[in-house]
């Protein structure tokens, strides 16, 4: 793949059906036996970031390894390995932008080599999680974006540029749902 600037980019990339071939909450809730309330907790009619602490609520009490267990088990999306290897040889900061959870965020940033990661924290107390979540809400101090979901990737990407210092153009987001679309 040759080089087609000489200047970094930032890519970002959200985690779920993007980086890792599946979505981490449905293979916990499978492990552990909480679909119906997952999927009851999805439809309802209410803001994201509400939906976040209703389903950070159900993993209260499974430890914390055996979520990493489970984050462990799915495997990347075809070519995920070999794109961020050639990303970062390229010279490019490559981030991770989740509404996922920091426990397995970090732990993908560390497999894949990424510089950077923003989702959800888990309060994990004793090696179990506790149900409360710790919610970047980036939006808080709005500059743009839609003020419904915890992590607000559109802030979270413009807070990314600040930090690196690498401009919104020279930016790249990969995504492949609605909540992605703001990046």
């Amino acid at each position: 793949m040759p080089n087609c600037s000489t200047e970094p980019r930032l890519i970002v990339f959200d985690m779920d059906g993007t980086l890792i071939a599946d979505r981490f909450i449905f293979r916990l809730a499978h492990r552990f036996g909480f679909e119906a309330e997952l999927r009851e907790i999805i439809s309802r009619n209410i803001p994201e970031y509400e939906k976040t602490r209703s389903i950070a609520s159900l993993l209260k009490g499974i430890m914390a390894k055996e979520v990493i267990d489970t984050f462990d088990q799915i495997p990347l999306s075809p070519g995920t390995q070999m794109t961020a290897l050639e990303l970062k040889r390229e010279g490019h900061v490559l981030a991770i932008i989740s509404d996922s959870y920091t426990i397995v965020t970090e732990r993908l940033k560390k497999r894949l080599g990424f510089d950077y990661t923003v989702a959800n924290k888990l309060v994990v107390k004793g090696g179990k999680i506790t149900g409360e979540v710790e919610m970047p809400l980036n939006w808080a101090s709005n500059r743009m974006g839609c003020l419904k979901h915890s992590v607000c990737k559109l802030n979270a990407l413009v807070s990314l540029s600040e930090k690196t210092k690498i401009p919104l153009e020279r930016t790249v987001a990969v995504g492949d749902n609605i909540a992605d679309i703001c990046m």
